[in-house]
């Protein structure tokens, strides 16, 4: 069964991770005009040549590399399903959807789970040998880590699977918001790797699905095209991004500065604020942070019913049900949600 952050029916949504000063309000004036424009009686562009420049020239990568989708979710199903692997080895935890498209589909999964040192986790990139030999493998990471919170130094990453005659599938969704990571994808992509983008979440539209996938492969370029659905991004989603890259992009640019600027301040004082009641809080680069505490589901279903949702990791390899993942969201937002687990901890 899948497990997704995000509750419609809550006052406060911690669980999903949304960029919590989007979405800029230049989105809603480009897609008053995407509308007037009448886009919703017109097809997209198939081959979305426009929309594929303007993420190119936004992301500083090449254009034919590029394959825009109907979100991050989208690019990582065609992916595994155009590599069609033997066996997929993914850095754990992270997303349940690779295991159960590999069950789905009939693939060797392989979970490689983070190292764990006190209130820190970590990789040791060595433990990727055992794997990258072997061409019928996929490895699979999500950098940043979600629901860790850290980031590996891409180049790093890329200096040690790119040697890898494996294939490898690098999910970057929460680049934009974490203060460390590269925006630009670049021109030098090794060929074993996929590149994976979000722009939804960053953008604050989750219900506007888009994202890309990124390779220098031209064979599996070739395979996803065929396995895409025609028009798979409708042309509301498509004009928006042309129109915003286009018009906006040095209001892009700062929006992205600001929002990593007041993310990385919110959840220093959020981090601090949860350390003072006891728990423990591990280091995070990006918008959501995890943390250990004691009967962790008991503080869930207690959030919950006073309408604040978090999300749990009971479902996440290496993790359990002490384990929640909390989203930064406004000041005042994050207050009521400190003062709620005061209460409950009588600090």
């Amino acid at each position: 069964m899948r497990i997704h952050g995000g509750d419609r029916k809550a006052k406060l949504d911690f669980s999903s991770n949304i960029n919590p000063l989007a979405p800029p309000e230049s989105v809603y004036r480009v897609l008053r005009i995407c509308l007037e424009s009448k886009v919703l009686e017109m097809y997209p562009d198939y081959r979305y040549e426009e929309l594929r420049k303007a993420i190119s020239k936004f992301y500083k990568c090449d254009e034919e590399n590029v394959i825009p989708t109907n979100g991050a979710h989208e690019a990582i199903n065609l992916a595994i399903i155009a590599l069609n692997p033997k066996r997929i080895v993914v850095v754990e935890p992270s997303y349940g959807e690779y295991e159960d498209l590999s069950r789905t589909l009939g693939i060797e999964y392989t979970p490689l789970l983070y190292r764990r040192r006190d209130n820190e986790f970590y990789l040791e990139l060595e433990d990727f040998e055992e794997f990258c030999n072997d061409r019928d493998t996929l490895i699979v990471v999500t950098n940043p880590s979600n629901p860790l919170g850290i980031y590996i130094d891409k180049q790093v990453l890329l200096n040690k699977l790119s040697r890898c005659r494996a294939r490898v599938l690098i999910d970057e969704a929460y680049t934009e918001l974490c203060s460390t990571c590269p925006i630009e994808i670049g021109f030098s992509t090794p060929e074993n790797v996929v590149i994976v983008r979000s722009m939804t979440k960053w953008l604050g539209l989750p219900g506007l699905r888009l994202g890309f996938l990124y390779t220098s492969s031209r064979e599996l370029l070739n395979r996803i095209d065929i396995l895409r659905q025609p028009w798979n991004v409708n042309s509301l989603a498509e004009c928006l991004a042309i129109e915003f890259f286009n018009r906006f992009e040095n209001d892009v640019k700062k929006f992205i500065e600001i929002s990593r600027k007041f993310i990385d301040e919110e959840r220093g004082r959020v981090s601090q604020e949860l350390r003072n009641l006891g728990f423990k809080v591990f280091r995070s680069v990006t918008n959501f942070i995890l943390v250990e505490i004691p009967n962790g589901l008991n503080v869930v279903d207690m959030l919950r019913r006073e309408g604040v949702a978090v999300r749990s990791c009971s479902s996440f390899k290496g993790l359990g049900p002490d384990f929640i993942r909390i989203a930064i969201r406004k000041r005042e937002e994050n207050d009521i949600l400190i003062k709620l687990l005061r209460e409950v901890y009588r600090v």
